[in-house]
């Protein structure tokens, strides 16, 4: 199932972002039983399309000129001719290949009207205001959309779980993360270089202690694990979760951040590592605890990959130590055989002499 959700990322351009919504989108988490959705595997699938997102702009990228096309043929039929569900596809297109201010332009007189505001205006409204770095406005047009506008109950190809993920990931994790880095914005505590991971999870938590850090027992970075009580502040998707944030925001080194710490939390050390490096030299994200975390995590790989050598080469040995014995023991064996065959003919001669003696 995982192969097939991958394959469909790659080759499909609609697709979702959590917070972006259009009808031309697919579903790419499988959603099992209590509402958790199961992680995109990293490599070749999660990664590529990220890349998509996050390279939107390089020449002739193949999704931008995918939307573009889209844009230009529901603005020929006339944006004010949208229903609801083609005015978010629009607006989501325009979001994905970085023209938000044309989303707010065209969705705050919207959202001003009652009867035509609603979720869909709002959530897009809150992207837009994300993207241009203001966080106090995208937060409260995301706090409209989840606490004062109907969530959706039906929407393009998505199914009943599907929405019901969705909707759990904009209340309990979207709506928090926008509140969060408005308060950090308006208190100035974004210092660049100096900030924490996003105290994302769990859900509901009030205080700094409340939140997951990323730490061993001892409080220290250790690669492969942290401390059990902190892995027991996730949820069992929060690599599912934090996905789609990613989808939503490609740019965001902070996010990747995140995903890489969620990886190595998991004891998948190369994938955490490989997220770590695009971070910090991809995107230029310098932190100076990614960069600690990052170089804890490749000491590690290093270190198990030569542990692996030496135990390759002890194997070798062993294997080459094990012939060289087989053949003595062979040689021993041939050796016995052959004394054994010469004592016989000895004896045997001696019994024919003997027996000649006799006679004369």
């Amino acid at each position: 199932m995982r192969i097939a959700v991958c394959l469909t990322l790659i080759f499909l351009p609609g697709l979702l972002q959590a917070g972006i919504y259009s009808p031309d989108q697919l579903f790419l988490f499988e959603i099992e039983p209590g509402n958790i959705a199961q992680e995109m595997q990293y490599s070749g699938g999660f990664d590529t399309q990220l890349a998509d997102f996050r390279d939107i702009n390089v020449p002739d990228n193949r999704l931008k000129l995918l939307l573009e096309e889209r844009i230009r043929k529901r603005r020929l039929e006339g944006v004010n001719r949208l229903s609801p569900d083609e005015l978010a596809g629009y607006t989501a297109d325009l979001l994905r290949v970085n023209r938000g201010d044309e989303v707010l332009n065209l969705l705050h007189p919207i959202a001003r009207d009652p009867r035509r505001g609603g979720f869909l205006v709002y959530t897009h409204l809150a992207r837009a205001h994300a993207a241009r770095g203001e966080w106090r406005e995208a937060a409260e047009q995301e706090l409209m959309a989840v606490k004062y506008s109907d969530f959706p109950t039906k929407f393009g190809q998505l199914s009943r779980d599907q929405l019901a993920w969705l909707k759990k990931v904009e209340k309990d994790y979207y709506l928090p993360w926008l509140l969060k880095r408005a308060e950090e914005a308006r208190l100035g505590k974004v210092i660049g270089l100096n900030e924490n991971p996003d105290r994302i999870f769990p859900a509901g938590g009030k205080s700094e202690s409340d939140f997951v850090k990323f730490t061993s027992g001892d409080g220290g970075y250790q690669a492969g694990k942290i401390a059990e009580s902190e892995k027991a502040k996730l949820p069992p998707d929060a690599l599912a979760i934090v996905q789609q944030m990613l989808i939503w925001h490609p740019n965001d080194a902070r996010l990747l951040w995140q995903l890489g710490e969620l990886y190595n939390t998991e004891g998948n050390i190369d994938t955490a590592a490989r997220i770590l490096d695009l971070g910090s030299y991809t995107q230029g994200y310098s932190n100076p605890q990614l960069l600690d975390h990052r170089r804890v995590l490749l000491t590690a790989i290093s270190e198990a990959a030569a542990a692996k050598v030496a135990e390759q080469e002890a194997e070798r040995a062993a294997k080459i130590q094990n012939q060289i014995d087989e053949k003595k023991r062979f040689w021993w064996i041939v050796s016995i055989f052959v004394a054994g065959g010469i004592f016989l003919l000895y004896s045997q001669a001696r019994e024919i002499r003997r027996r000649i003696m006799r006679w004369f």
